[in-house]
Formats: structure tokens, sequence, C-alpha cells
């Protein structure tokens, strides 16, 4: 897709951005401010974030998205704080995604509230955006692109595709999941093998959670028993966990699943409803999920129980 950066339009006066064909008549536009606070467009703004974030999670469970309780006063607030909003919109002029950059003071472009209306998902339309925000930042010379984003809704894999590249973990402080910060550089190459997840510290204790044919499985540490068939669900971190701590963990999960091995827990219910694996900070606070595949899309193994090494360090 070829790409022009930030001009006014002629005809609305907005900040533009505009797709190059091919991409079904689909333009994006960066509002000024003035733009993005007239004729009701807070208002409408809102809407589509609260209806592009309504039931949007692929492990349904968990709490409610932020975005999906979105107001105008909100909105309001946040171009205030000097957000600037991006919207895609289709060949009828009809917004079906938008976005919002906060420029931070070290030079980086915050990406924020990224929503896809429901009309328009699995047309690549958080692509486009992404992809003109970024033009428009290189164009500018903004170092680095940055965003926040839920591990536990399995988005990080989303933006790595991407080429934004995870760089710290960390706790939610209003819900029970864990969040990741990505950047990217904009314009750099993208390389499809890097993974959604930053590498575990050395003393760092893993837990994988695989699929199998005949069940979820939890593999607490370095266990290397064969499961035929496994897939990579996801795997959970607890920064420096002691030995007894690893023990009290594995004693926790399997008072929740079935013991299969002495690190080996086998859980019988789908992703979804092994809310050991859905959230698992409600098991221990200090396990953080590092990463979630979405339904669908887990790893296959290569080894029968491998985890691939360059990404991953468990003890």
């Amino acid at each position: 897709m070829t790409e022009r950066t930030l001009r006014p339009d002629a005809a609305t006066g907005l900040r533009a951005t505009v797709p190059g064909p091919g991409r079904a008549g689909m333009r994006v536009v960066a509002l000024t401010t003035g733009q993005a606070l007239a004729d009701g467009r807070p208002a409408r703004i809102a809407a589509l974030t609260r209806a592009a974030y309504h039931g949007s999670d692929p492990l349904p469970g968990l709490p409610i998205p932020d975005g999906a309780t979105e107001t105008e006063a909100g909105v309001r607030a946040d171009v205030a704080r000097g957000a600037t909003v991006w919207l895609a919109q289709d060949p009828a002029g009809e917004p079906a995604g938008t976005l919002r950059v906060h420029a931070r003071p070290d030079g980086a472009w915050e990406i924020g509230r990224v929503s896809v209306g429901p009309a328009a998902r699995g047309r690549g339309v958080a692509r486009i955006l992404l992809r003109a925000v970024e033009t428009t930042a290189a164009a500018l010379g903004v170092p680095v692109l940055r965003l926040d984003a839920v591990v536990e809704r399995c988005l990080p894999s989303l933006y790595a595709r991407l080429g934004f590249t995870p760089v710290r973990h960390w706790p939610s402080d209003d819900k029970p999941l864990t969040e990741v910060t990505m950047e990217r550089r904009p314009g750099a190459a993208v390389d499809p093998g890097t993974p959604p997840w930053a590498a575990p510290g050395p003393d760092d204790l893993c837990v994988r959670w695989l699929t199998t044919p005949a069940a979820l499985i939890a593999v607490v540490g370095d266990g290397t028993a064969a499961y035929p068939g496994a897939r990579l669900a996801g795997i959970d971190v607890w920064h420096g966990a002691a030995p007894y701590e690893r023990a009290a963990l594995t004693a926790r999960l399997a008072a929740l699943g079935r013991p299969v091995g002495d690190t080996v827990i086998a859980f019988p219910s789908a992703r979804a409803a092994t809310r050991a694996h859905l959230m698992p900070r409600t098991v221990e606070p200090r396990l953080h999920a590092w990463c979630r595949l979405p339904p669908g899309a887990e790893l296959p193994l290569r080894a029968p129980s491998a985890v691939p090494t360059a990404a991953v360090r468990c003890t």
C-alpha cells in the first residue's frame, strides 16, 4: 500500500492519509482538534469504540474492556489531553475504525483505543489504520510507536504481526490481568518470526499451557513428558519464584485440575472455562499471563512438549 503523509483535505479541512489502490476505497484521516470535537463527532467516536470492544474478547469471561464503556465525555477529555483521533472511512465516508495517538515527551507516539466497527471486521481496518499512522510518523521523524495490549485478550499476537515488539510486561492495576507495552520503529522491517512475548529471565518460573485432543494441560517449569498433538496456547511467568513458591503454585493448580505428573496438571474444560488459564492472577497475583494465542491459532510444537527456546527460558 502506498500512502501520502498528512495534508489538508480540500473538501473537509481534515488532515488526511490516503491509502493507495486495492483497499476497497478505505481512506484514513487524522482529525484536527476542531474537527474531532465538532458536529457530534465525539459521540459517534464513542459509539464506534463501544461497539468495537463489546464482545470482542476471543476468550469470553474476562472483565469488560475499558473501551466497551467509552463515553462522549471520555473522548472529549482525551482530545483535551492532546490525543489526535484517526478514522478509517469506507467508500461512503462512514467510519469503519478509529484509534487515538498521543505525542509523548520522549518523542514517541503512543497509540490507544484501536477500534474496528463490527461491520468492518475482517477487512484489515486495524492494519490500515496502524500503517497510516506509521507512514506519517516515519515522514515526521517520530522515533518510536508505542502501545499497550492486554495479554489475556490475545492482542499482542496481532500487533506482533505488524512489527511491534514486546518491551515490558506489567500487571493491570484495576483488573486481574496482565498488559504488555510494545514498540515499533516507524519504517523498520517486519520480522514475521518475532514472538508476541519478551523472553523471561533465567530465574523466572514459567507455566506453559498446551491444548491437546484430550485436555488443556498446564506444565509448571520444564516438564518433558510427551503430549501428542499438543499446541502452545499460552505462557505464564512468575518473576523470581522460590522453590517453595513453585511447589505451592503446582499444588494450587493441582487442586483446580487433575495431576497427571509431578508438575503437569490436566484441565478437562475448554480454555475459556478454565479460570486458571483465563486469568492466572486470580490463582496467584504474582503469576502474570505472558502470552495467549487466540483460539484456533495455537502454535504447533515441533517436539511433543517443546516451547520455542529462543524466546522462552523457564526454570
